[in-house]
């Protein structure tokens, strides 16, 4: 119970910092969602979340995340936002409604081979090596644009935006690169306007940042449930 009362005090407090944020840039609710990041926390406390009106959970690992989303009421919406080995692709893009870790064409490749078989729908989003960090998981901006050209083809998978997270030897205001984040969205929707150009970026410690810079999806965990076990 008393969980119960911290989360809620917890999603409450942070409604009002997103919403303020939100007014502050002139930016409107319904294209900013708060994704609550439930990995390592128990299935109780995603139901207590539930409760609340929270249907957005993500989760980084394929194995713990399914068991969450097999026992989930219907209208929850699940994210994988971990990094996805080739392995585990199926049982990802059987159980999670958005995948925000597409880092390589064969995983792409991979992913739309098996949404087909599956005959489902998948939403993904491509995550950028922004910096062009030698050995970090990602596109380099240069490699976007054939891969948004050539979306239409991917059938039964969506690709709508970019994924970035700032990485921690980069000497950049968090502010700095979700704006290089944002130009280079911008950029790509300038040459496919019909492109959905979503962004998936932003977390408890930057998300202020991040919704600054035109986030659409934010990933919090520790501000809303707490500390992890």
């Amino acid at each position: 119970m008393g969980q119960s009362v911290n989360i809620k005090t917890n999603w409450e407090n942070f409604e009002k910092d997103m919403n303020e944020c939100l007014r502050v840039n002139l930016r409107n609710h319904s294209n900013c969602q708060c994704i609550v990041v439930s990995k390592r926390h128990p299935l109780s406390v995603v139901m207590d979340a539930y409760k609340l009106g929270i249907r957005h959970f993500g989760e980084s690992q394929v194995q713990e995340g399914t068991v969450k989303v097999k026992a989930s009421p219907e209208d929850t919406v699940w994210h994988f936002i971990g990094h996805l080995q080739k392995n585990k692709v199926r049982k990802a893009v059987q159980y999670f409604d958005y995948i925000h870790s597409i880092d390589s064409l064969e995983l792409l490749d991979r992913v739309v081979k098996i949404a087909e078989q599956e005959k489902v729908s998948t939403k993904v989003f491509l995550q950028v090596n922004l910096l062009r960090i030698p050995g970090r998981f990602g596109f380099y901006p240069e490699d976007l644009p054939m891969i948004i050209e050539n979306r239409n083809d991917c059938k039964k998978t969506e690709v709508i935006g970019l994924m970035g997270m700032k990485p921690l030897e980069s000497e950049l205001t968090n502010r700095a690169y979700f704006e290089l984040l944002r130009d280079t969205r911008d950029e790509l929707k300038n040459a496919f306007p019909d492109w959905p150009g979503m962004i998936s970026a932003g977390m408890s410690g930057d998300f202020e940042d991040a919704i600054a810079m035109g986030s659409n999806f934010l990933r919090i965990g520790t501000r809303i449930l707490g500390t992890r076990d």
